[in-house]
């Protein structure tokens, strides 16, 4: 029987391992934002929840996480990346959120899949290029995480060696 599995993702993704810290921004249902909510952001008062990248690429990722989250919510996210200095701001909107089935370690787990909007506060769509050089697709999202291209490469080579 043939695998009846369709990709749909149209970039290519990279696996990470990064710390994620998230709230909920607002509720697409109201689409009130709350301008207080991002304030308290900001300052660090309000309740975050954590996570842990799995993957990325130009215009989202895949978090793992013990929050349930609901399509259409639309989160705030802190990324760290070990190199870079202090959190990368992102914004985005919840397309999926799935329960992790399996082991035992995973119970109570969420993968959840976001669009990201903005990251440092520059929009991902208006980031989104291709590298004629290295013939590759990229963007804000992967310029504040790895870098440019060739940057990215130099790390996994250096990896590679170690």
């Amino acid at each position: 029987m043939a695998n009846s599995y369709i990709e749909r993702r149209k970039y290519l993704r990279y696996d990470t391992d990064m710390k994620v810290y998230f709230q909920v921004k607002y509720d697409i249902k109201t689409r009130v934002e709350f301008i207080v909510l991002e304030e308290e952001w900001k300052s660090g008062t309000v309740h975050k929840y954590s996570g842990l990248c799995k993957n990325v690429n130009v215009e989202g990722m895949c978090f793992v996480s013990r929050k349930k989250l609901n399509k259409g919510d639309i989160l705030l996210l802190d990324v760290y990346e070990p190199i870079v200095k202090g959190p990368v701001r992102m914004e985005g909107e919840v397309r999926w959120s799935k329960k992790i089935s399996g082991k035992e370690g995973d119970r109570g787990l969420f993968r959840t899949g976001v669009r990201l909007i903005s990251v440092n506060g520059k929009s991902v769509a208006d980031s989104i290029y291709f590298d004629k050089k290295y013939k590759i697709v990229w963007s804000a999202v992967l310029e504040s995480l790895f870098g440019n291209f060739a940057a990215m490469l130099k790390k996994l080579k250096k990896r590679r060696k170690s």
